[in-house]
Formats: structure tokens, sequence, C-alpha cells
């Protein structure tokens, strides 16, 4: 009885594609979430299997199959918790929403269809955070001098940045600082300073999470050598307030962000000064003061990629456009308004991604009874997740895995695994990052040995007791493949063919264990 080679192939194209949002889904310690995602084209998803899960296929969040919700399949953390809304489902629109949030929610999600033998899938965020108590100051005796304060806070999600600033914004040094997790997954957060006979200033102990674009303000006044003058449990009482957007913003390695802010009430800001900075007030990306840019102020990373976009400034409505955005553009930025002795500032994040290339599949060799085979992606950022997963969705072991920064900013990833003959099932090389929702991936089927005589116009330097792979691509070769001598590969003597029909060639490679076939 004959048997026929096996496949690899990269996937060209579904019957359909699952989307979700093209950003991270925000939500709060106690409260809900909604994670949607759809298919393209609409179609009707009634008889499909819809799952979420995790990091895992078998991490079921939720499963919907054979028209009704499957809660046996369920880990038992989204028990009684999760809801499916169907009421769009006819045209490919669901969605599931999440009861009471966990800090243990916060991550990453897979939004899975499946009809017949097609499947597609999209990866979610769902950043979770909680705003912490607002911070307690505490006068804790002498040390070194001076005199120990101490401010702490609680039930914060995620970790949270406590910092002491003086007038001018300058983050002045803790003499010590601490997170600690709390039992229910949130954190506390505490840090002292030691304030000196010379201090004549205000003191701002500000914890601060980005997710929620808020903070939580206690200030100090020291003067002489009298006792500090504690103002507990108080934001800041400020003729205005400044405020940012609400979630991160997304921007692309390569094109241009806005970071906008906004004065509250409405107010002229001509005659302020606005600055947006980075961890230091003195990191300055861009300063408007005097009614004019002051360029001289930049640090040189941002010289000549900022533009101030003032048209309504009258109202108090600026925005900061940073162009040919990079990687080291990512993260955190503070945008200050002071006019006189008050001012206040708003916390924003910038999140920049750049989706890498499509997953190269090479094969290295022989390893441990089976053939090593790796993928290669280069040109990500942040740092990628490559994947191998089985038809099942399941998460397979690799053999190795490397993650090497480029000279620009940016990252490559490659991973390895071992194909034994015992393999028979679809495995796909997955790179994604959820900032873009997006991902890229190849597909390999193995089934098979090869059959013991070979028509000689099918890979005829195979020879019995061969495996074959094929790696194929986008196109379909239904007739025989007729190959030639073409050449040896990698300076071994391992010989190229070079097989040719009317759809156009692939490279084929014979090496002495097995016989490998790439698109």
């Amino acid at each position: 009885k004959e048997t026929f080679p096996a496949f690899f192939f990269l996937r060209d194209e579904e019957t359909f594609r699952v989307t979700g949002p093209d950003r991270p889904i925000p939500a709060s310690v106690g409260g809900e979430a909604v994670l949607p995602c759809r298919l393209s084209p609409r179609m009707s998803a009634e008889k499909m299997e819809v799952r979420w899960f995790r990091s895992k296929f078998s991490t079921v969040v939720h499963v919907y199959r054979d028209g009704q919700d499957q809660d046996g399949d369920q880990i038992p953390e989204y028990l009684g918790r999760t809801e499916f809304l169907k009421d769009n489902i006819a045209i490919g629109k669901i969605s599931l929403r999440i009861h009471n949030i966990r800090p243990s929610d916060d991550g990453q999600y897979t939004c899975f269809f499946q009809s017949g033998d097609v499947y597609e899938e999209a990866l979610l965020e769902l950043q979770v955070a909680a705003l912490g108590s607002s911070p307690a100051i505490s006068v804790e005796g002498h040390q070194d001098g001076g005199i120990r304060v101490a401010c702490r806070s609680s039930r914060w999600y995620p970790e949270p940045k406590m910092l002491w600033r003086d007038l001018q914004g300058e983050v002045l040094p803790s003499a010590s600082e601490k997170i600690s997790p709390e039992a229910d997954g949130l954190f506390q957060t505490e840090s002292s300073i030691v304030i000196r006979a010379e201090s004549n200033q205000k003191m701002t102990c500000c914890v601060r999470t980005p997710r929620l674009n808020q903070d939580r303000e206690s200030e100090i006044s020291i003067a002489g050598q009298c006792p500090p003058k504690l103002h507990r449990d108080r934001l800041r009482w400020s003729q205005f307030r400044v405020t940012g957007p609400d979630r991160p913003i997304p921007a692309s390695v390569g094109g241009e962000a806005v970071l906008p802010c906004r004065l509250s009430p409405r107010m002229s800001a001509e005659k302020m000064e606005v600055r947006w900075f980075r961890s230091k007030f003195s990191t300055v990306v861009h300063v408007y003061r005097d009614g004019q840019d002051q360029d001289g102020d930049q640090i040189p990373e941002y010289l000549g990629r900022t533009e101030f976009l003032k048209d309504n400034i009258a109202i108090g409505k600026i925005s900061l456009r940073i162009h040919n955005i990079r990687p080291s553009d990512d993260g955190q930025y503070t945008c200050f308004f002071q006019s006189g002795d008050v001012y206040e500032e708003a916390l924003l994040e910038l999140q920049v991604a750049a989706l890498g290339s499509s997953p190269a599949i090479s094969v290295e060799g022989h390893q441990d009874g089976g053939i090593r085979v790796a993928c290669r992606s280069s040109r990500w950022y942040p740092e990628p997740k490559m994947l191998w997963r089985d038809l099942q969705g399941e998460v397979l072991p690799s053999a190795s895995e490397k993650i090497s920064p480029e000279a620009d900013g940016l990252f490559q990833t490659e991973s390895s695994i071992v194909i034994r003959a015992e393999s028979n099932q679809k495995m796909t090389c997955c790179v994604r990052t959820p900032r873009l929702n997006q991902d890229r991936e190849s597909e390999i089927s193995i089934a098979g040995q090869c059959p013991p005589k070979l028509h000689r116009d099918r890979l005829r330097w195979c020879r019995h007791g061969w495996r074959v792979f094929k790696i194929e691509s986008s196109h379909y070769w239904p007739e025989p493949l007729r190959c030639h001598r073409g050449g040896f590969w990698g300076g071994q003597s391992r010989h190229m063919l070079r097989a040719l029909s009317s759809k156009g060639p692939i490279t084929c490679i014979g090496c002495p264990q097995s016989c490998i076939c790439l698109g």
C-alpha cells in the first residue's frame, strides 16, 4: 500500500477572518468589560463554535457550541462571571461580557471561531486598572539630620508609581520605596523622603496609574526649622485642572502621534507655559512659553520632530504632534501647564508598535530523532511573542526561543520545533503583538511517510523510507511535480532540486535522511 507525501503550507486565504478592537479594552476592578469580535465578511456564526480563551486553547473563558453556551468547559476563575452577547450573531458580530472584573483578568484573550475544518482567531487585550486610595502622609522621626516623612497608598492596579516632586516638577530622590501585593491581587505602595532644615518649598507625594489617566496626591508645605505642615489626602487646590486621553494613544513606527490635553474649566492658555516632558521636568519634549515655541529647551531626540497645535489655545485645548515615531518614543509623557505660581499636569501614555515581517520557515536539519524546523520574523515592536500551536490551539513546546534587539530599537524573534514521525496534524507558527491586534503566521501540515517507490516525476531523489515534507506557497500544484538536479545547498552534499509546474516554481531539497520541499 502506497502513502503520499505530507505537506507544509503557508495559509493564503480562508473563508472568513476574525477581527477585534484595534486597541486595548479598559476595565476597572469590580466593574465589567465587553470583549467584542466579528467575522469578515458578514456571515452567520449560529452554527459555529465560538471560544474565548487565555494563553492556551484549554484555558476556556467561555464557549458557545451547538447553539448554546457550554458552561462545563469553563475554567473555575470565570464560572458565573461571563455572558455571551449574541443579538447580532446572524451577521457574525458577538461579544463576551465579563462581570466583577478582577486583577487576574488583565491580559490577552483569544476570540476563536471554527466552522468545520476552517478556523480563525483574533487577539484582544484587556487592561484592568484600579484607582487606589489617596496617599496618607506621616512623620516617622529623625534621620540623617532631617525629618523622615512617609507616604502610603493602597488598592492600586497595576503596580503604581509613587513620586516626590518639588514646586518646579523635578522628581526628588526618595529615601526608600516599596510596592507590596495585597491578598486580592491589588498593590500597596509606600515611599519616604528626608526633609532637611534648608528646605523651604512645597513637596508633592503623587501616586499614579496611566491606565486611568488619574493620580492621587498630597502636598507638604515646608518652612524653616518648624515641623512640616502636612496637607493630607488632598488633591491640589488650583484654579484649573489638566486632563488628557483616558486610554493609551496608539502609534506606529515611522508614523505620527498626537498627544492632546486641555484645561478645565475652559480658559486661555496663551500666556501660560505649556510643557511636555518624559520622566523628569528637564527631559523636555516640547515647550511653549512667552507666546512661542522654545526649541532650544528640547532634548536632542525630539529636535525637528514635534509640532505644537494651538488652534484652540484660547479655550485651553492644545496638542503635540510627534513625527517619524521611533521605538524610543514609547511610554509616558507629562503635559504640564503653569500660570504664575499655579501649575497642574496630566499623564499620557504613548503606545508605539510595529507589525513585523511574515514568519519565514526553514529546515535546519536533524535533531533528537526528528527534523528541526525554525521560524523567524523581524521588525517588531514591542518584543513580540512567537508561538507554535496545534490544530486544537494548544501551545506546543519549542526547542529554542530567542528575541534579539535590532539597531534601531525594533526586535527580531526566532523559535524552532522538532517534528517527529508520529506527528499527524497542522502546526502554526504565529508571531503577534496585541498593541496592533494583528499577527503574522505560517502553517505546517504534517502527515505520513514517503511511498516506498516514488514516481520518477515526483521528488525522485527521495529514497525508500525517507520522510517527505513540503512547504507550499500560496499556489497549489494539483499535477505531479517535475524535479531535476539544480546544484548543492549550504555547501554540503545535499542535492538541490528545482520542481517546476504550470503554476510556478518551488524548491526541493534532498538530504541523507529526508526530502524537503520549500515554497
